[in-house]
């Protein structure tokens, strides 16, 4: 993937705050975002294709700690000329 003029944090708190990961999660909880990892798969165009990984947490009322999934989606995110993000979109959950 093209270098962002972002950190890889900073590009990870990007995707948490714009994705809307929230739409993958399955079982009504909540995307960790220390969890968030994304894998780089093609460019197309002025998109790059991801994919972007996290563990939903999730409340059960007889557990303690929250169960955690892991959940998926591929998303087109786009850069502007400098590298920073300017939009992503959902293509599918995986």
């Amino acid at each position: 993937m093209t270098q962002t003029s972002m950190t890889e944090a900073g590009l990870l708190a990007w995707i948490d705050a714009n994705a809307g990961l929230e739409k993958l999660c399955l079982r009504g909880g909540w995307p960790d975002a220390s969890t968030l990892r994304i894998e780089p798969v093609r460019q197309q165009g002025n998109e790059h294709i991801v994919d972007v990984y996290f563990t939903e947490a999730v409340r059960e009322m007889s557990e303690c700690d929250p169960v955690r999934e892991e959940r998926c989606g591929q998303f087109a995110l786009t850069l502007t000329p400098d590298g920073t993000p300017a939009s992503i979109r959902l293509l599918f959950p995986m």
